[in-house]
């Protein structure tokens, strides 16, 4: 199995966060959950498994996470009272919907080739330069060059930056110098 998927920070303000069963359970589920719509044969009857949703039972999540089947009902249905999934049984399965997750994942499926493309073309740029002062230079001048050509979007182009990996490498101290430094571009453009 390959790939990522996001996990948003405000898990920590989940009533059961702090129950480790619960946690694992959630995740288990999050990396188990469709990204893309899918159809699977169950015996003979086809079933469309949709993106977020995935087939199980409690008795299968029980041998993989290794949680007792009736704690397994019990986390599933807080789950499902907290809104987080829907389940929809059958005599053979369970499909579980995570409520939302297009919310949360939606930058995987649609963005993915072109973050991949961006994330490779950076990171050969970035080879070149073999230490921090060279990421800084990197992002300085890239970001530069966009304020230059949109001086009006300034807030807009500084904040696309800091979601980047490469501004994630930069110490906290480089990450200040290289705001202060780009806001004191736009003040000489204008």
């Amino acid at each position: 199995m390959e790939g990522w998927i996001r996990v948003h920070r405000k898990i920590i303000d989940a009533p059961w966060f702090n129950k480790s069963e619960y946690v694992h359970l959630w995740l288990y589920l999050l990396l188990k959950a469709n990204h893309k719509d899918q159809e699977v044969f169950i015996g003979n009857e086809k079933v469309l498994v949709k993106r977020g949703q995935l087939l199980t039972s409690r008795h299968k999540l029980s041998e993989v996470v290794h949680i007792q089947e009736n704690k397994i009902y019990r986390i599933l249905k807080c789950f499902e009272n907290e809104h987080q999934i829907e389940q929809h049984k059958t005599r053979k399965y369970t499909v579980i919907s995570i409520v939302n997750y297009d919310m949360y994942q939606k930058s995987e499926q649609g963005n993915e080739q072109q973050m991949n493309n961006k994330r490779t073309t950076d990171e050969q740029q970035m080879n070149t330069n073999n230490n921090d002062k060279n990421i800084y230079l990197f992002l300085f001048n890239k970001y530069k060059e966009q304020i230059e050509e949109e001086p009006n979007r300034v807030v807009q182009i500084i904040s696309r930056m800091k979601e980047t990996t490469d501004y994630e490498m930069l110490t906290l101290e480089e990450q200040d110098k290289l705001f202060y430094d780009l806001m004191s571009i736009d003040k000489k453009i204008r």
